[in-house]
């Protein structure tokens, strides 16, 4: 067990370190032609890659808490019940980050292929996704409850309405003028916010955490805040560029500076 826990460990760290390079040339590539499309789609497969390979080691230290990290333990510590009890608070975060990452993937990857057939994406196995995303979200926030973690806490709330506004779009009666754009946006943004996410906790807190304090909290929640604001924004754009008052707004300039 501790043998498939360290190569799923290996899987995480190659495969997210490929999505964190990946994640960028979709967004600057134009829309549609060939190196958007190619690179996406490498970026997803890399995307499923690391929310299962993250799954696997939650799911183990979950169920196997001291075995899984044994080495970094010492067996005869009075404490040892609480040590296993923060593993698995910390598996049940990174269990959860894992079920937003690949259902969030995975809604922006079908909301882009089918665009208005959301057959896809009304399947149980996906609506089952969004529901467990939902779930993962209200467990961790009782978790974040009990061991007093504001961080869990606020993750828990973003799993959850992440996981409402996915089933809401899936189940909805109509969509506006080329939503599935918009959702495809959101979907693959939210799954990079939770790349980005993970390298900064994993990587840039031990690198930041000298400079200044609760370095951990604030670089787990950076890339949160910061890609809530860009889907908000861009969704805004978007949403205005295709009901037409982006055309509108072209066609008055166009009619004032020829005028």
């Amino acid at each position: 067990m501790t043998f498939i826990h360290q190569f799923a460990f290996y899987l995480h760290v190659a495969f997210g370190a490929c999505a964190l390079l990946l994640f960028w040339v979709p967004v600057f590539t134009r829309k549609g032609n060939t190196d958007h499309k190619r690179f996406g789609r490498i970026f997803t497969s890399s995307m499923y890659m690391v929310s299962l390979s993250g799954a696997t080691m939650a799911c183990l230290d979950l169920i196997l808490p001291l075995a899984m990290h044994a080495a970094a333990m010492n067996a005869a510590n009075p404490e040892v019940t609480v040590t296993a009890g923060q593993v698995r608070a910390s598996a049940m975060f990174l269990l959860s980050l894992s079920i937003l990452v690949f259902t969030n993937t995975r809604q922006g990857w079908l909301a882009i292929v089918h665009k208005a057939d959301r057959q896809p994406l009304q399947h149980p196995f996906h609506l089952g996704l969004c529901g467990l995303l939902i779930a993962a979200g209200a467990g961790l926030f009782i978790t974040g409850f009990m061991f007093n973690s504001i961080l869990f806490m606020v993750f828990a709330v973003l799993e959850i309405v992440s996981g409402i506004g996915r089933l809401r779009y899936n189940l909805k009666a109509e969509l506006e003028t080329k939503e599935w754009w918009i959702e495809h946006l959101n979907g693959l943004i939210g799954s990079g916010i939770g790349a980005y996410t993970a390298f900064f906790v994993f990587g840039g807190s031990r690198l930041l955490s000298g400079l200044f304090d609760n370095a951990s909290l604030i670089l787990w929640m950076a890339p949160g805040v910061i890609g809530s604001i860009a889907i908000a924004v861009l969704s805004r754009r978007y949403r205005a560029r295709f009901n037409g008052s982006w055309a509108m707004k072209r066609a008055v300039l166009h009619s004032d500076l020829v005028r």
